[in-house]
């Protein structure tokens, strides 16, 4: 069952309306655009599971008594071991069933992204996609590489990468060995709002951390607080109050402080309303933000969303302004499912999307007998981004026929 597009804000429109976005007017957007892609956690699922409310508990565990202290420690625990850990198995993708899966979804995904690139009709817009992306996994990262596309992940040096935001501005051509032409390499800038497993601050810089010694590190602490931490098993336990009546009467021993004093040295953006781990992380996040915005506010610009709920208020405000702002910016969120379509939608009233350029994409109503079909990404990829690749059909060709006066004697077919 293909997907099926619906259009916002507001109730959805009849079936045969969502015409309005056609693959051939898909294919416009993605040919005229400058184009900007953001991803949130639901793309990297379900190798990485859903974790409960983490922001709203952790915000909430900000006591300083040590009851309190243990829960927070505790939700870190889980945020880590769901989160963080797990990259290990994408860099060793090739004996993890499930990484493997994962990397291959993404780099389909790339792989697509490059091949728009290169058919780039106009030479007014640079062969280059901004990925934006508040996951912290190395997904992106891990694909790229197997595809060697080229990649501006914002770092400088090979050795010790360093990060340097300035690396941004950075175009990339290809000059002939035997002619001076030169041609654009299509590049992939790669931004990590929320931070990630491979950065490693030290003093005012953060470096590219290839082998992850970092998260390593953590993990031999947090194996050794694991007995002393609250257990949490599943998403719905990650509750702020139960967690405090659990932790009645216990104290942080060494090792579970060790752990937490290990977790904040991650250079990750905590899912919480509240300080950053680091300096140099906060001025990194709002630097990311603020080209995050500048992008939006392009003339011509489109930013497809995937796997996001807009449930950071930075970010739904930004996209909200700048739909409003900036009307020839256009909007395309790709919702999960019907039940995510009516939630998402619900944050982009009328009255501040004026303008009418956020659209909604959600899988059709299932016929009898049949399940959603989801729009994972694999679904977009296929659905929507590869069809705009397909070439279209030629027009056949009008044989027009001219009869002359039968004083010529002769009929000709043009």
């Amino acid at each position: 069952m293909s997907s099926q597009l619906r259009i916002g804000p507001g109730d959805p429109v009849e079936k045969e309306a969502t015409t309005g976005l056609s693959i051939d007017r898909l294919r416009t957007i993605i040919q005229d655009s400058h184009l900007n892609f953001l991803i949130g956690a639901g793309t990297s699922a379900p190798f990485f599971e859903p974790l409960g409310d983490v922001e709203k508990a952790l915000t909430a565990l900000r006591a300083a008594d040590e009851e309190t202290r243990l829960a927070r420690a505790s939700v870190q625990g889980y945020f880590f071991q769901k989160v963080l850990a797990p990259n290990a198995r994408l860099l060793n993708a090739r004996s993890d069933s499930g990484a493997q899966t994962l990397i291959k979804t993404y780099a389909r995904f790339m792989a697509v992204l490059n091949r728009i690139l290169l058919r780039r009709r106009s030479t007014l817009l640079g062969k280059q996609v901004n990925l934006f992306t508040t996951n912290i996994d190395m997904a992106s990262e891990v694909a790229l590489e197997l595809l060697e596309i080229d990649t501006n992940d914002g770092f400088s040096g090979k050795i010790r990468p360093r990060l340097d935001l300035g690396e941004y501005s950075t175009l990339r051509y290809r000059q002939g060995g035997r002619f001076e032409y030169q041609s654009e390499i299509p590049t992939v800038n790669l931004f990590k709002i929320h931070g990630s497993a491979a950065w490693r601050g030290e003093g005012d810089d953060i470096y590219f951390d290839h082998q992850l010694k970092l998260v390593q590190a953590v993990q031999t602490t947090y194996e050794a607080a694991k007995p002393s931490l609250i257990r949490i098993t599943r998403p719905a336990q990650i509750d702020a109050v139960r967690l405090k009546k659990r932790a009645v009467g216990k104290v942080r021993n060494d090792e579970v402080k060790n752990f937490v004093k290990a977790y904040s040295r991650l250079q990750i953006v905590n899912p919480e309303k509240t300080k950053f781990a680091s300096t140099v992380l906060n001025k990194t996040y709002y630097e990311l933000l603020r080209r995050f915005a500048n992008e939006l506010e392009k003339e011509n610009s489109a930013l497809f969303v995937h796997g996001f709920s807009f449930r950071d208020e930075h970010l739904l405000d930004l996209v909200t302004r700048a739909a409003a702002t900036n009307p020839t910016l256009q909007v395309i969120v790709f919702c999960y499912d019907r039940d995510s379509y009516e939630e998402i939608k619900q944050l982009f009233p009328m009255e501040r999307v004026k303008n009418g350029n956020i659209l909604f994409v959600r899988p059709a109503e299932p016929e009898k007998d049949e399940d959603e079909r989801k729009l994972s990404l694999g679904t977009v990829v296929e659905d929507f981004l590869e069809q705009v690749l397909v070439e279209k059909a030629p027009s056949p060709e009008h044989i027009i026929e001219l009869k002359l006066d039968s004083a010529v004697g002769d009929s000709t077919n043009v």
